[in-house]
């Protein structure tokens, strides 16, 4: 027996199905500039936990790579070299795979080499940064939790550009009489 629809019911799902898609491109939208960044909760493949919300104080690269793409590999030197250089200044880094979770195990052996936190990025328990479309792609996060730029490939020349001003500058975090540090 067929159904008539009615012309309602037809707006209806329309409008549900344009809401849904929507929202899913809310959900997996780049984090914007001078906005606050997004949640991110994840335990790396060390077992350290990692939230970005609990990193206030440090600027904080959110480095998102995959074991395939030459360029993400191409660029962990000098991400390793900055991050070992400026550490003890407040600078941290999380290099999140978008590999699948099969591939646990490549991710993982990448990541024993790294001196700085990794994981799976279908691991994270929060992710407002959500997928991105291409990979390499980074966020910098300020000490007051700001994204303040995103990088495609990075270099040194970029990091202590981008980077070392902001390890300079002093967290701004209010205090209890209203004035800021």
């Amino acid at each position: 027996m067929a159904r008539i629809i009615h012309k309602r019911e037809v707006r209806f799902g329309f409008c549900a199905a344009a809401l849904t898609l929507s929202a899913l491109h809310l959900a997996s939208a780049e984090p914007r500039l001078k906005a606050p960044a997004p949640p991110l909760a994840i335990t790396a493949t060390d077992g350290r936990a990692f939230d970005l919300d609990s990193m206030r104080g440090k600027v904080v690269l959110v480095l998102f790579w995959a074991t395939w793409c030459g360029p993400c590999l191409a660029e962990m030197p000098a991400v390793e070299k900055y991050y070992r250089r400026h550490k003890a200044e407040g600078f941290d880094v999380i290099a999140l795979s978008t590999d699948r979770p099969e591939n646990r195990d490549k991710v993982a052996k990448e990541l024993s080499r790294l001196p700085f936190p990794g994981a799976l990025l279908s691991d994270a328990t929060r992710n407002g940064f959500g997928k991105p479309e291409a990979v390499p792609v980074s966020y910098v996060v300020d000490a007051n939790g700001t994204v303040r730029d995103t990088f495609i490939a990075i270099d040194e020349r970029l990091l202590n550009k981008a980077v070392s001003p902001l390890l300079k500058q002093k967290s701004v975090t209010p205090d209890p009489a209203g004035k800021q540090e």
